[in-house]
């Protein structure tokens, strides 16, 4: 992909930018303080002359900080698809056509399967920016997902659209069931937080026009300044308030062919605040006043309107021409920071001053633009849940954490941005020293290439050099450790990391309620009992969970698909009793319905199958007589099956009434 990439140094910067920013110089209540009313009192007490000789200094640097007040910080990233080609067919007019209550169900599946993550860093309370800096907390739901992390497509893809509008509103923090201020949370491994889940979906809209050759456009009070419009990608600058309630945007080229975007990006442009700009401006006011006033009396009466927000601003806007002044003659340290560096350096140096106006947006579409349509929510209808998000890795298996004593891994920017481990209660157990330390398990890591033991009781990482990697744990003890064996890597289980229960001879362990399965091949599964006896295989040569290659979030019992020599299949129950015999081309689960599932037989002369449906306990219960069964019900929930070639689709309950074996 193409990036386009600028930057100009002090008053204007196009910066790689892809993460939300701060709204800096909040606006205060006006209140006359001690420190405003010590200040109006020390010009008072000045002979009048001195103090307009003070405000003619003060008002020449008012004008100069309100000069510098049009600083400008943009800030901008655009990652091209890279295509371009001649359109010829028109997509259809953006238009609204979701499902309020399907949405509203999923969204609140999503607030409801909602965990959140922890970024484990001692800078984490910090409020200082940084450019793809990580969040405190950050959250993911498992909505969709089953729970051996299988994608469920059609509900991912139905709220995909919506999922990046979901806002979520942190309302007090809990560690060890009491609660705990943000700002003392530190490294500690907070275990929930107390929320509101929020999504704004739009029911309807209006939608305005850019033309190719526009420099501005306007929507009611809204300016939008287009920066660049040239062959297939427009750049335009959207204020803040309107750019929130866009939700599409078309164009058409040069055929009147309409196009959606093929690539789309928008990020903050940063200014100085314009309250800061107003309040130096009302500050220059009273000092231009004071400086016309021949009457001593009622020039300094004059001061009486000066209060704190104008000392703020003067203060905290000169801070910031100072420095922008000073680090703009620094060409080494400007060079050494980089782009990225650089900018952090600016933002948190005038977070003060600075604030969030206007967004920068790249539109970009498969062909060139003649036009663009820009369509913009006019009305919305809000979901809201409150919610206790747990916290969770939601996508490790298994889990790097023990609940109950987790280790950590945690992020050091005060030890030369090491990395090291902590514990539940933010406690350091191992001393930022790694420059890469990645968690496999809760007592396993690998560090600067190497794998380490985590020993808690001593405070200290010892290296496992025999080993490849560390796989999991199939008990309190007893690892599955990776191991070079020739050419490959091969897997076995050691007690304690020193005494080899099972020898490095597989590829795969798979632990279930009674049995664990260890695969020494593709085609050869070896079975024991927790205790690591081998078991009888009573004709077993391979053997899988009867859901194990579908994604579905419904549960399903603990049945399995055994295999033979032959290649035949057999159901096989968790005690491993065969409840059939291996007489089956295949055994495949319904992905709405967990009890029943289709098998298949070879067609008399071998070129096909014939289909039927056994149940969970291995009963046939209809014939085998089918020429197909599909696993997914149709859209209105029928079964879809052939006989005597003929397509048919019958409610499953009457479906099996009716061909009852």
């Amino acid at each position: 992909m193409n990036k386009y990439f600028h930057m100009k140094f002090k008053y204007l910067f196009i910066l790689l930018f892809t993460s939300s920013f701060f709204t800096a110089c909040s606006q205060k209540k006006v209140v006359q303080t001690i420190e405003a009313k010590k200040y109006i009192a020390s010009l008072k007490a000045m002979g009048y002359d001195e103090l307009k000789s003070q405000l003619k200094k003060d008002t020449t640097l008012l004008n100069k900080l309100i000069k510098t007040a049009t600083f400008e910080l943009q800030l901008t990233s655009h990652f091209s698809s890279g295509e371009k080609s001649t359109v010829d067919k028109s997509v259809p007019e953006f238009e609204i056509n979701h499902d309020e209550a399907k949405i509203k169900a999923l969204f609140n599946d999503y607030c409801n399967k909602l965990l959140f993550e922890q970024n484990f860093s001692d800078n984490a309370n910090e409020e200082s920016f940084n450019l793809y800096g990580q969040d405190l907390f950050s959250y993911e739901s498992r909505f969709s997902l089953t729970d051996d992390n299988h994608v469920l497509e059609k509900k991912d893809s139905l709220f995909k659209p919506f999922k990046n509008n979901v806002v979520t509103n942190e309302k007090a923090y809990f560690f060890r069931g009491k609660k705990i201020a943000k700002a003392d949370i530190g490294l500690k491994r907070i275990d929930s937080i107390e929320t509101e889940v929020s999504l704004k979906l739009p029911i309807d809209f209006e939608k305005f026009s850019i033309n190719k050759s526009d420099k501005t456009a306007k929507y009611k009070d809204d300016k939008i300044e287009i920066e660049s419009l040239k062959e297939n990608v427009a750049q335009l600058k959207i204020p803040m308030g309107l750019y929130s309630e866009i939700i599409a945007y078309q164009a058409t080229n040069g055929k009147n062919v309409r196009m959606n975007t093929s690539a789309l990006s928008a990020t903050p442009m940063l200014g100085i605040d314009k309250k800061v700009s107003e309040i130096l401006k009302e500050l220059l006011n009273i000092f231009t006043e004071v400086l016309k006033e021949n009457d001593e009396k009622s020039g300094k009466e004059k001061l009486n309107q000066i209060n704190q927000n104008h000392l703020n601003a003067k203060i905290d806007m000169a801070e910031f021409d100072v420095y922008l002044d000073k680090l703009s003659k620094d060409k080494a340290k400007i060079e050494e920071l980089g782009d990225i560096g650089l900018y952090n350096e600016i933002a948190n140096a005038g977070k003060k001053v600075i604030g969030v106006q206007t967004q920068f947006v790249f539109a970009e579409f498969p062909d060139d633009i003649n036009s663009i349509d820009v369509f913009v929510a006019t009305k919305s209808v809000s979901f809201q849940n409150k919610a206790m998000i747990k916290y969770g890795n939601h996508y490790l298996n298994p889990k790097y954490f023990d609940d109950a004593k987790p280790n950590i891994v945690f992020y050091s920017h005060k030890t030369d941005r090491k990395f090291g481990v902590s514990n539940r209660d933010g406690e350091t157990i191992i001393a930022p020293k790694y420059d890469e330390l990645k968690q496999l398990s809760n007592e396993y890591f690998t560090g600067d290439e190497k794998l380490y033991w985590l020993d808690v009781a001593d405070k200290k990482m010892v290296p496992l050099p025999q080993y490849k990697n560390y796989i999991q744990s199939l008990k309190a003890g007893y690892d599955v450790f990776e191991k070079a064996v020739g050419d490959d890597g091969k897997l076995g289980v050691v007690l304690n990391r020193d005494k080899i229960i099972l020898p490095f001879e597989y590829y795969r362990f798979e632990k279930h309620e009674k049995f664990i399965i260890a695969s020494k091949t593709h085609n050869l599964d070896e079975l024991y009992d927790l205790n690591f006896k081998k078991l009888p295989n009573k004709g077993i040569q391979k053997m899988n969970t009867v859901d194990n290659f579908i994604a579905t979030d419904i549960k399903f019992p603990a049945v399995f698909v055994g295999e033979d020599s032959h290649h035949k299949k057999a159901l096989v129950d968790k005690n491993l009793n065969l409840l059939t015999g291996f007489k089956y081309e295949f055994i495949n689960p319904f992905f709405g319905v967990n009890n029943y599932y289709i098998a298949g037989v070879r067609t008399a002369d071998g070129s096909n199958y014939w289909y039927g449906i056994i149940d969970e306990k291995g009963k046939e219960v209809t014939p085998f007589i089918f020429c197909n069964i599909a696993e997914e019900f149709d859209k209105n929930g029928k079964l879809k099956f052939c006989l005597k070639d003929k397509r048919e689709a019958m409610d499953f309950k009457a479906f099996l009434l009716k061909y009852k074996k």
